[in-house]
This record gives structure tokens, C-alpha cells and sequence, in this order.
């Protein structure tokens, strides 16, 4: 799987247990609660696959429980957001300074993009552009506007784009994309008395949930205990 082998990739000194069981941890997790729409982006769908064979085997050994879950998203296709410095996706795991956080400052944001990585540009109109640069451009589509998209892009096709430019009207519109969920998220944070009220009506949500679950698996199998 893509997210085993980029782990290894990583840390190839700690392969362990954990690792290898991850997309079992994650399937129980989905199928507990008979999960059907699961978003994710689109690393994750190997991982959805084999949620799918898990529930697969047990419907066709003991009989129908879980439905197969289905990868979502609000658009046409899933997504990989990549990481400024062009190596990957972005990660929380990964080179933090390649990532963009929710939680980032709007001069963190700033800092961040300006030293996405680049090179000098193009030398004659209709090069190819190489994977970092072409990553820029699927950052810029999710939060600039389609004009401002396509005159950069007509630059680079025209050999002419000033990447210093493009990364600073990046920025602005990044922060202007960030700014309201990290000021909405830093408003829920500070109220305590409605983080408990959420926290304790979520678990006995997905306790009820998971013990319907659970007791119809133990009576399929046919070890439902008294």
C-alpha cells in the first residue's frame, strides 16, 4: 500500500506491529459503525478496499452485517494535497514546514508558501511543467480564483511567470481561505462547558452504535454470550 511503503520510507528502522495493522485498526473503526460514506482523500482508498474485503468475508461466511463502505467527497474525484516542497502529500507526520496547518498563523502561512519550492522558470513558451511546479498550481486551483489561475497559468505557458509573484498572491488567497476555520476553530476551543457537551453526547453516540454492532456480529457468529 502507498501509505506502508512512504512510512517505510521514513522510518525504515521502525517497521513494527502497529504499522502492518493500521488498516485493520481503521477498518474496525468504519465497519463498528456500519460506516457507508467514509471521507477520505485519495490516498486513503486502498485502505477503504480493504475495509470493503473485511466486510465482504464476513457477510459471505456469516451472514449480512456490515455494507461495503464508499470513499466521499463533495466533488467528481478524490484528492491528494501536495506538499509545497513537491515530494508527496502533505502530512502532519512529515516536514511541517511543507505543510500547511489549519491552525497556522496567517505570517506562518506566508512563510510557508514563499518558500515552496521552485526553480527559474520556464525558457521557452509550452515547456512541461516539472511535478513541484505543477503541484503549485493544483494548490492554487482549491483556493484562488479561476481567473487569477488561469493568468498564471498563461504565464508559465508563455514563459514569462514570476514564480515570486505567483507564491505571494498564493498566500494571500491561502489566508484567506485558512483564516476563518482556524478563528472558528480557536472560538469552539475556548468553550469548554460545549466541548464536554460534544464530546459526551459523541461517545454515547458511538457507543450505542458500536454495541448494536457488535451484539449482531456475536449472534451471527454464534457467540452471543448471556
Amino acid at each position: 500500500m502507498p501509505t506502508f511503503k512512504d512510512k517505510v520510507r521514513q522510518n525504515p528502522n521502525n517497521v513494527n506491529a502497529g504499522l502492518l495493522t493500521y488498516p485493520v485498526l481503521m477498518s474496525a473503526d468504519i465497519l463498528i459503525h456500519r460506516g457507508v460514506k467514509v471521507p477520505v482523500g485519495k490516498d486513503q482508498e486502498q485502505h477503504l478496499e480493504m475495509a470493503r474485503n473485511f466486510a465482504g468475508r464476513f457477510n459471505s461466511r456469516y451472514g449480512e452485517l456490515f455494507p461495503e463502505p464508499m470513499a466521499f467527497n463533495y466533488g467528481d474525484n478524490l484528492i491528494k494535497i501536495p506538499s509545497l516542497d513537491g515530494a508527496g502529500k502533505m502530512s502532519k507526520s512529515e516536514n511541517e514546514m511543507s505543510t500547511l496547518y489549519l491552525a497556522d498563523t496567517d505570517e506562518l502561512i506566508r512563510k510557508k508558501v514563499m518558500r515552496a519550492k521552485t526553480d527559474s522558470g520556464p525558457t521557452e513558451p509550452g515547456t512541461p511543467m516539472p511535478d513541484y511546479i505543477e503541484n503549485l498550481f493544483l494548490l492554487m486551483k482549491l483556493v484562488s480564483a479561476p481567473d487569477t489561475v488561469k493568468f498564471f497559468e498563461d504565464a508559465y505557458n508563455g514563459a514569462s511567470i514570476r514564480y515570486g509573484d505567483m507564491k505571494k498572491q498564493m498566500a494571500e488567497d491561502m489566508v484567506n481561505f485558512i483564516a476563518p476555520i482556524r478563528e472558528k476553530a480557536k472560538a469552539i476551543q475556548e468553550d469548554s462547558e460545549y466541548l464536554q457537551k460534544v464530546l459526551k453526547q459523541g461517545a454515547e453516540k458511538a457507543r450505542e452504535s458500536a454495541s448494536k454492532t457488535i451484539a449482531e456480529a456475536r449472534r451471527l457468529i454464534g457467540i452471543h454470550y448471556y
